[in-house]
């Protein structure tokens, strides 16, 4: 039966309008469809009809993406699907173009959209047709109909249609079709107090339903009422399937009214019962807010433990550098940091910190162009007040949001990384069309096309070099030195030191030139232009290169002493 179960929700739809038979049954393994809100008709003479079609689409994407979740295919949330629209900026309608849900689709990563219709009348009726987000080809329709009392069942048959052999072996239990009403309105409804209403009467229809319970704890979490979230999501029954998800937000909750211990208590249970990079993350986050001991386990030891569970996570790779920053680690702060910012260049608060911390080493130059960063990107701090400083400032650690059965998209992975890389292609346009004009000797517009890709890619340190560069053979000693600086920042090169070495020995700084040839020829032993360079400082530092290459290549030293 699992290996049915596992084909997927296409075997019997899109496989049949197309899909490349050789790499179907891999493609079907891995199949993560996006269940979209229906459109509703209903008939006239419906008693009302109007208040149906106001949750009924809602409700079928429900029922169906579970129906596919308890055949094993692995449907995203409607929580993902709510937090791309919103952080897409579309309206939740049924009414977007196919161009429009195909891309939403996309940056989620589904490998299918599953739409369809409903019509009530005398009977409901449901259609469903699933669309191939990779070849934007529809599968033929599937219709199912039955009285409106038979909702599960309608959408049951659908599923098992959809995933031919598959058997829903792990259902949660069905609420009653008079709690299900409320609570999709309660879902959907437009403001908090309605949301309560409807949610309040959903409870008291099933007193013990998690999801019932969940949602309760989500609306009062989000208007901050904390105490009514956490008598809510307390009343989950310890068997329940979100029983997991109940805990972790109870403890969010009691985190929230400064119940430390009791917080911490629950969530190192919940991870002695499966580990979890979110777990690992928020007790770090506990440790931070309550004060720890090498007995209790530094904030550092739980976020390190939380990267190495997810690797990629910018908001745990931020907690972790903000850590160590706090603690005055310098150079742990200053590398974790850099981390956060590679996932999330636009990061305002990870540059503010970094601001900081470059204050604290005695960077100037660096600290000043994270800290413009910062500002330019916006930060959780106070812009108007915010100065260079170098205490680090407290209260910016990071909670996660859901402990999820599976693995969550991440919005500003599916979203953010796309543009980025839009960006990311753009910038090196201009590096590269601003190197042309710099070898053309047209500094005028080679300046412009390198301000355009550093505003584009921070940390491109070829653009900053060519700059500094270009200020350099304009006699603007100052601003070459900071470009190079900031080249060395962003990737630390023995070219680049070679660069600042010189602007330094033009500007009369023999000392710090000789230090950065010196680097240089330390990253790269053979580099010619490093000796040069050493070569244009000259003094006895000199000598002892030539005295140090005679020890280590004799045959060489002596070629040049000839």
């Amino acid at each position: 039966m699992r290996e049915s179960v596992r084909l997927g929700v296409l075997i019997a739809v899109v496989l049949s309008v197309g899909r490349p038979s050789a790499s179907a049954a891999q493609a079907d393994l891995d199949a993560r469809p996006l269940v979209l809100p229906f459109s509703v008709s209903v008939e006239a003479d419906v008693p009302g009809g109007e208040g149906a079609a106001f949750w009924l689409g809602e409700a079928a994407a429900i029922l169906l993406a579970d129906e596919l979740e308890a055949r094993g295919v692995t449907a995203l949330s409607r929580s993902d699907r709510v937090e791309a629209f919103a952080r897409l900026q579309l309206p939740f309608v049924q009414t977007l173009t196919r161009a429009t849900m195909l891309r939403v689709a996309e940056l989620l990563g589904a490998t299918d959209l599953v739409v369809g219709e409903v019509r009530l009348g005398a009977r409901m009726s449901v259609k469903v047709r699933v669309i191939a987000v990779d070849s934007a080809q529809v599968g033929p329709d599937i219709q199912e109909e039955g009285p409106g009392t038979e909702m599960y069942e309608i959408f049951d048959r659908i599923a098992a249609r959809l995933v031919p052999g598959g058997e829903a072996s792990s259902r949660p239990p069905d609420l009653p079709l008079g709690a299900f009403e409320p609570y999709v309105k309660g879902l959907v409804a437009p403001s908090p107090a309605v949301q309560e209403r409807f949610l309040e009467q959903a409870r008291r229809q099933a007193p013990a339903s998690d999801r019932v319970l969940l949602a309760l704890w989500e609306l009062h979490a989000s208007q901050g009422d904390h105490e009514r979230a956490l008598a809510a999501v307390q009343g989950v029954p310890r068997d329940a399937p979100l029983d997991r998800q109940a805990r972790f937000c109870a403890a969010l909750s009691m985190i929230e009214l400064h119940r430390f211990n009791d917080a911490f208590d629950t969530l190192q249970t919940l991870h002695n019962e499966a580990p979890s990079p979110v777990l690992s993350n928020t007790m770090g986050v506990i440790q931070m807010r309550r004060g720890s001991t090498p007995q209790t386990g530094q904030p550092s030891y739980f976020f390190t433990r939380a990267v190495e569970e997810e690797s990629d996570n910018a908001d745990y790779l931020f907690n972790l550098g903000y850590a160590y920053a706090r603690s005055r680690d310098i150079d742990a702060a200053l590398n974790w940091l850099r981390e956060a910012v590679r996932f999330a260049p636009a990061d305002g608060d990870a540059h503010l910190v970094m601001s900081q911390v470059l204050m604290l080493a005695g960077r100037q130059v660096e600290a000043q162009r994270e800290f413009d960063l910062a500002r330019q990107l916006g930060t959780s701090q106070d812009t108007d007040s915010l100065v260079l400083a170098s205490a680090v400032p407290a209260g910016l650690e990071r909670l996660g949001g859901r402990l999820d059965l599976h693995p969550r998209v991440r919005m500003d992975d599916v979203i953010a990384r796309p543009a980025q890389r839009e960006q990311q292609e753009l910038a090196a346009f201009h590096v590269a069309r601003g190197r042309r004009f710099f070898d053309e000797d047209d500094d005028r517009a080679a300046l412009s096309e390198l301000r355009r890709a550093i505003y584009l890619r921070w940390y491109d340190d070829e653009a900053h070099v060519l700059l500094g560069r270009i200020y350099q053979r304009g006699g603007r000693l100052r601003e070459a030195i900071e470009e190079f600086r900031i080249a060395v920042w962003s990737r630390d090169t023995s070219a680049a030191r070679v660069w600042l070495g010189g602007a330094l020995l033009d500007s009369g700084d023999r000392q710090a030139a000789r230090q950065e040839a010196e680097r240089a020829l330390a990253m790269a032993p053979g580099s010619a232009e490093a000796q040069a360079l050493l070569a244009r400082i000259g003094g006895k530092r000199q000598s002892r290169v030539l005295r140090f290459e005679a020890q280590s290549c004799p045959t060489r030293a002596s070629t040049k002493s000839n």
